[in-house]
């Protein structure tokens, strides 16, 4: 996948280091994948009205635009989880 639009946009409108807001949602099986590849724990998850899925917000201290590229990258390779 090409980032470079992602990077461009970030570059733009965030001056690193910055406070980056991640959400994704998945099940509660996906929590701790996701812990290791964000690297803390979600500030706030909230299961959906069915109880199926959970959305997991993260925000994180990020010092330049392409550690937010890594931890998609990293999340990416986690079957089930979708990025918001």
């Amino acid at each position: 996948m090409d980032y470079s639009k992602l990077l461009d946009l970030l570059n733009s409108e965030y001056e690193w280091p910055a406070k980056y807001q991640f959400k994704f949602v998945g099940n509660d099986s996906h929590r701790e994948d996701l812990v290791e590849a964000v690297g803390e724990s979600p500030a706030k998850e909230r299961p959906s009205s069915s109880g199926k899925y959970i959305s997991y917000t993260f925000h994180v201290e990020i010092a330049e635009s392409e550690e937010v590229i890594s931890i998609y990258q990293k999340v990416a390779k986690i079957s089930g989880i979708i990025s918001l």
